[in-house]
């Protein structure tokens, strides 16, 4: 028996110890590339779901950005009136009240009209239509200059904003003038809702 031979005798159960290892390892690591290659689909798919997600953020942030810039415009538009429910029994008692404080004759008579939308709602949209409310008074004994007097002191304390779409005015008598008026008020509902009764 040759050396190596000898050697090789007395190392055979480390070199089999060792073959064994090597066959191990080789199957573990082709093991470890096969779980690898079978989660790969469910990677992409983490990965596809997480750029979706981080899309999505980021359109989210550009609205709360969006919202908060214009959250001072919408405010002050809120504040004078233009936005939100339309304050009908507010504007007749206003009138009421202007008209009383300014000593005019109780002759003061008005209507106020259904609302009117601007276009046809959509059912499935829950913001409501642009509307328009028609406020009809009439006065009695009175003249151009306490008309103008009333109205601008209406529109100083109205919450609303309206316009003044006519004047109708009789011949002038001993006591003044008959006055026919038509104002105007618009209003942005905040979310959908059934008209206001006429007052």
């Amino acid at each position: 028996m040759t050396d190596l031979s000898a050697i090789l005798y007395q190392s055979r159960r480390a070199l089999l110890v060792f073959a064994a290892i090597a066959v191990l390892g080789g199957l573990l690591v082709w093991a470890l590339q096969q779980y690898g290659q079978s989660l790969q689909p469910e990677v992409a798919a983490a990965k596809a779901e997480q750029a979706q997600l981080q899309s999505t953020l980021t359109g989210k942030q550009e609205e709360l950005a969006l919202l908060s810039a214009n959250m001072p415009r919408f405010e002050a538009l809120r504040q004078a009136g233009l936005l939100g429910p339309a304050d009908r029994e507010g504007w007749a008692q206003t009138l009421t009240k202007v008209h009383q404080a300014s000593g005019l004759p109780n002759t003061l008579s008005y209507s106020l009209k259904p609302p009117v939308a601007a276009a046809p709602g959509d059912p499935s949209n829950p913001v409501a239509p642009f509307q328009t409310h028609e406020l009809a008074l009439s006065l009695e004994g009175i003249h151009e200059s306490e008309l103008l007097e009333l109205l601008a002191s209406y529109g100083a304390q109205v919450k609303g904003l309206f316009r003044l779409e006519s004047c109708d005015f009789s011949e002038r008598q001993s006591q003044g003038l008959t006055a026919k008026c038509e104002l105007r008020f618009f209003k942005q509902p905040l979310a959908a809702s059934s008209p206001a009764p006429s007052s």
